[in-house]
């Protein structure tokens, strides 16, 4: 296959720290244009990453481009009409996580791609945290059994993120579930085998964001209180098809001893796991075990970007999804929205989710 060109756009942090210089690490890949609406940061994301053009349109970008992929790295409200665009111009995408505003959006996008016969893949990169691949083994071959309870947690002391539009309600669609919660959500699904889910009973809650005093403590620099509307918390039990339980925690300001806790806990009548520290627990020779698997590899996030960029374009080479397909995007945010809903009724009653 000749040298594949790929377009990026939305020229903001999570473009210039993972997908430019993911691309500009795999032989026979080039990135040839990127697109902002900001003029001022497509024109310096372009001369920083040595790009040979830049838009501010991405209309225009993909009419006089000829590009085989892009990255969608927009806020999440602006995934769809770029992704669909794209599409039935004959690009392959891969968008951002979470696949959209919500699970309506993301569905067209999925019908956009099969009709166009493109590839769309969300980018779960998660799903290439080297403890969670050694986990998935032990799933696959079955030994840890039917998995009764899944638990996943991504909880921050006080971790918000000040920059950009991660506050702006509007724009992403929520907060700390829609951000941070989402990555702990799709990696247990997709290590307990993505069950489709039947029903949800969540809340998600601001319960920082109007807290001056959390507000100066944060990492990241103060959030303006005043303004703040979205959610820094959320929990959901959420009941899969197979009649098994995934209990979900995230936040983005909690009073909890570490700055980050991120795992996965799963239970099986066989065995169960555990993301961080990495442990399995069986029984053998009448026994209970607790056993350590032994990874020299170390999670990184970038590290991890990379690999979701290279199996993107593998997937383009192969002519299939190789992980994540747009189909999965939309299970993981039929979730997410029914959380939001659940937390709207007010009613301590579970929301149903049409499988």
């Amino acid at each position: 296959m000749e040298e594949i060109k790929v377009g990026i756009i939305g020229c903001g942090g999570i473009a210039q720290n993972a997908h430019i210089p993911g691309y500009q690490r795999i032989e026979g890949v080039k990135v040839v244009a990127c697109c902002d609406v900001v003029e001022s940061v497509a024109k310096s994301t372009a001369e920083k990453f040595s790009i040979p053009r830049y838009y501010t349109d991405y209309s225009k970008m993909l009419k006089d481009e000829d590009l085989d992929a892009v990255s969608v790295c927009t806020p999440n409200a602006l995934h769809k009409e770029p992704t669909i665009m794209a599409l039935e111009k004959g690009v392959h995408v891969l968008v951002e996580k979470p696949i959209a505003l919500n699970a309506e959006e993301g569905a067209a996008m999925v019908r956009a791609a099969r009709k166009a016969g493109r590839i769309l893949i969300v980018g779960f990169q998660e799903r290439f945290n080297p403890s969670g691949l050694i986990i998935k083994k032990f799933v696959e071959k079955g030994d840890l059994g039917w998995i009764h309870y899944n638990r996943a947690t991504y909880l921050r002391r006080r971790g918000v993120p000040t920059w950009g539009v991660f506050l702006n309600k509007e724009l992403q669609g929520g907060g700390a579930l829609i951000d941070v919660g989402v990555h702990a959500l799709d990696l247990a699904m997709y290590l307990q085998g993505f069950k489709k889910p039947v029903s949800v009973l969540g809340r998600a809650y601001t319960l920082f964001g109007k807290n001056k005093e959390a507000a100066e403590a944060n990492a990241w620099g103060a959030w303006d209180t005043e303004k703040f509307d979205v959610d820094d918390n959320a929990f959901a039990v959420v009941r899969l098809e197979d009649d098994s339980f995934l209990v979900l925690e995230t936040s983005w300001a909690s009073h909890i001893k570490s700055q980050v806790v991120f795992n996965v806990n799963l239970r099986g009548t066989l065995g169960g796991a555990q993301l961080d520290p990495l442990e399995v627990y069986m029984d053998r020779n009448g026994v209970a075990v607790d056993m350590t698997p032994i990874s020299h590899i170390k999670p990184d996030w970038r590290e991890q970007s990379y690999i979701k960029m290279k199996k993107f374009i593998e997937s383009i080479k192969a002519g299939k999804p190789l992980y994540a397909p747009g189909e999965e995007g939309v299970i993981v945010q039929s979730i997410i929205d029914a959380i939001y809903r659940s937390t709207e009724t007010g009613k301590m009653e579970p929301v149903r989710i049409p499988l």
